[in-house]
């Protein structure tokens, strides 16, 4: 390393130091490379981390996003991120795990390189402070990250700390040339722009304390130059606009230079604008001052208004005017306010700057005149007669509604008044009707031919959702009287307060009845309220399933309002909305949760209903009463001592099923069997042979009547396939038996021949039991 000072003086290199790397030396802790430094926008850098002894790195991240991991050793573990990004004055953070779960971030910051000033330009106005100025180019991203400086060559100036876009030094006595670098520094590097020039060539007196004094016809212009012009010659240019003459003026003396001259020609109540600018002599013009505008004496018109105010045993007349002129100045120097009143004249005299004055008058008229006073005269003056109290007629005006344009304004209009010789005069108050005390400051008047009866105010002086209040006056020969009153909105507003519920409501099971107040003709409100909105919902519903409605203004109950909500159901709560509304839509909610109250007689009918069908369904079947209940307790119930067999019960169960005709049973004489090929075992047919089973079969064959003779005969006759001889079982109801045939089959066709024929068919009465067959 080696120090530099003001780029000119390079002090030595120091000794060589060896650097064995973090990896040689042991430590504990996690370690990041590199750390809260400053990178290059779009370099391509490794982030390196080194773990702690008997450790490995696990995972690198940078800007949230984890990358792929590059061996530098064991220890040291590295990622490559290409193309940097500018990050902000909070940097971008990287951060790293090892093996053991210990974690370390660091965070770096991300700027470019210097850029060079472009447009470097150095001049003095007054030979005092030179300032140099240049564009920086591309904002630093980084707070105090680039560095201006400015070097002055040839002088013992040290560097002089810049502003990032201008710089300001001393000027020296013995240069006439100067030779100016501005560097700019960062962590990244410097960059130099530098610019040369003559002394003279960059300075540009600048006049200052312009001032104009106006006349009718003619102007006069002052001003100054400041600075070190004692061996310089100075001239200067004024010129003027809309005629854009240009005057030259040379002047040299002390150390401040004062200029002067007069314009004339010009014409009286016009506006003017003049400037200057100055320059050394043969030099380069500087820079033309700011326009200074002014306006020649005009031709003065006082526009004058009044307020009256009744109070017990007299009245106050507030006395208000305007002054025109043929531009937007005059000269006036103050006000003159004569009084004439039962022809005894007052004089006032009011500063100019004062548009306003008051008397106190009695029942009487007056006449009152106002004049401007001018350096040159006084203007025409003007005057308003006030009539005389009394005037019952003025009270009993109804005001009109009137709707305006937020586009086009107020259109007033109003009946022609045949006694109104001189004209109309329209009055508001510009901050509307009932905000503040209409006072002189606020106070605005329109005057209208007598020809007209209509006046167009532009929207522009007005404000969207407040009232105002238009009285118009006819001027009549004895003063202005009241004839109409006009109340509008240039465009309403929705409501801004909130209706307030009354009371409880009236609840019935099918209806609620809600009452509320508001002040509906409160002149604060920001439109003319036109009733209100209730929403009734019912609280288990969706917004979707509420109803709505609207109600308007009550003119015989003013400030109050009413609904009864009808259909509705009992025992359900709902939640009740009030809102005020206006042409421009409902204000807030004033709302409440009622629930209706309980409907007993529906739910006596609820009751009553299954109790009157139990009833009548008793009373209809009282008649059968005694069979029914017979057949139930033969069906479900028994003696206890009486032991009942199982085909005895069988044959209850078959009785009483005839006698209610719950099961009809068709008569059959015997049943049909399946004809199979494969013979019986030898138990099977034992088990048919035998009738003295141990499983209590009461089926018992006729003395010395066997099926298993007949099936013998059947299953060992050869001529089987022609015909068999079967045993069947037929079922008896009636008598609880069991008839044995036996039928002979043909293997054509199946048929039964008689009982007559032997070994054809054979019948015997037996009983039927409902044991199970042995195995």
């Amino acid at each position: 390393m080696r120090p530099i000072y003001n780029l000119n003086l390079v002090g030595n290199w120091t000794a060589w130091d060896t650097h064995k790397g973090v990896g040689a030396y042991e430590h504990d802790v996690l370690q990041m490379f590199p750390h809260e430094e400053v990178l290059q926008e779009g370099a391509d850098v490794h982030f390196c981390c080194v773990a702690p002894k008997d450790s490995r790195i696990t995972s690198i991240i940078f800007n949230q996003t984890q990358y792929p991991l590059i061996s530098i050793s064991s220890q040291a573990k590295a990622i490559a991120v290409v193309n940097l990004n500018t990050t902000g004055g909070l940097g971008v953070l990287s951060s790293c795990q090892d093996s053991q779960g210990n974690k370390n971030s660091t965070v770096n910051f991300v700027t470019f390189f210097p850029q060079r000033p472009k447009n470097l330009s150095c001049e003095t106005e007054d030979l005092k402070v030179w300032t140099c100025t240049w564009r920086p180019g591309r904002p630093s991203n980084l707070h105090n990250e680039h560095n201006y400086n400015l070097l002055v060559q040839d002088t013992d100036y040290n560097l002089t700390r810049c502003e990032a876009s201008s710089c300001h030094f001393r000027p020296s006595l013995y240069l006439h040339e100067y030779n100016v670098t501005v560097m700019v520094t960062n962590s990244l590097g410097q960059i130099m722009e530098s610019i040369k020039f003559p002394t003279l060539n960059r300075v540009f007196p600048v006049a200052k304390s312009l001032s104009v004094k106006p006349g009718v016809t003619e102007a006069g212009v002052s001003w100054t130059v400041e600075g070190n012009f004692s061996q310089i010659p100075v001239m200067c240019q004024v010129q003027t606009h809309p005629e854009a003459n240009i005057m030259d003026i040379e002047q040299t003396q002390d150390s401040v230079l004062r200029f002067a001259c007069q314009l004339g020609s010009l014409n009286p109540s016009t506006q003017y604008g003049v400037k200057v600018r100055c320059a050394v002599l043969g030099k380069t013009w500087g820079r033309w001052t700011d326009s200074h505008f002014f306006t020649t004496y005009p031709l003065v018109r006082v526009d004058v208004w009044r307020r009256i105010q009744s109070f017990p045993g007299g009245r106050s007349v507030l006395v208000v005017w305007r002054t025109y002129a043929s531009g937007n100045q005059s000269d006036v120097e103050s006000y003159e306010v004569h009084l004439q009143r039962e022809d005894v004249p007052s004089k006032r005299v009011v500063e100019r700057w004062v548009n306003h004055t008051g008397f106190l008058i009695g029942e009487g008229g007056c006449d009152i005149s106002v004049r401007a006073i001018l350096c040159a005269g006084s203007s025409i003056p003007s005057h308003v007669t006030i009539p005389p109290a009394g005037h019952t007629a003025e009270v009993n005006i109804v005001p009109k509604k009137l709707v305006g344009s937020a586009r086009s304004g107020f259109v007033l209009a109003w009946a022609e008044d045949a006694s109104a010789v001189c004209g109309y005069a329209v009055e508001w108050c510009q901050n509307g009707t009932g905000t503040l005390p209409c006072n002189h400051g606020n106070l605005r008047w329109e005057k209208v031919h007598r020809r007209n009866t209509s006046l167009a105010l532009r929207a522009g002086a007005f404000v969207t959702g407040r009232r105002y209040t238009f009285s118009v006056f006819g001027c009549r020969q004895d003063g202005h009287h009241l004839i109409e009153t006009h109340v509008g909105y240039l465009q309403e507003q929705r409501p801004t307060r909130r209706p307030e519920i009354q009371g409880s409501p009236v609840i019935t099971p099918s209806s609620i009845k809600i009452e509320w107040s508001f002040p509906e003709d409160d002149p604060l409100h920001p439109g003319f309220i036109t009733g209100y909105l209730v929403t009734v919902k019912d609280v288990r519903l969706s917004n979707l399933n509420q109803h709505s409605y609207n109600i308007s203004v009550d003119m015989d109950r003013p400030h109050t309002g009413y609904i009864t909500v009808p259909e509705l159901k009992d025992s359900t709560l709902y939640y009740l909305c009030v809102q005020a509304c206006t042409s421009a839509g409902p204000g807030p909610t004033s709302c409440c949760s009622v629930e209706t109250s309980p409907d007993y007689s529906l739910f006596m009918v609820k009751i009553l209903i299954p109790v009157v069908f139990l009833f009548g369904c008793c009373i209809l079947m009282w008649p059968y009463w005694k069979r029914l209940r017979d057949t139930v307790v033969e069906i479900f119930t028994h003696s206890a001592n009486v032991n009942v067999k199982i085909v005895e019960l069988d044959s209850c169960l078959y009785e009483t099923s005839e006698r209610i005709q719950a099961l009809r049973v068709e008569e059959c004489m015997c049943c049909d069997l399946e004809v199979v090929n494969a013979g019986p075992s030898t138990e099977e047919r034992t088990f048919l042979i035998c009738n003295n089973d141990s499983g209590g079969s009461l089926i018992t064959p006729p003395p010395g009547y066997c099926c298993s003779e007949l099936l013998d005969d059947v299953w060992d006759d050869p001529d089987s396939d022609r015909g068999m001889s079967v045993c069947n079982f037929t079922y008896s109801p009636t008598a609880t038996e069991v008839s044995f045939c036996t039928a002979l089959f043909s293997a054509d066709a199946l048929t039964e021949e008689p009982a007559s024929q032997p070994h054809t068919s054979a019948c015997s009465l037996g009983y039927v039991t409902s044991a199970g067959v042995p195995a």
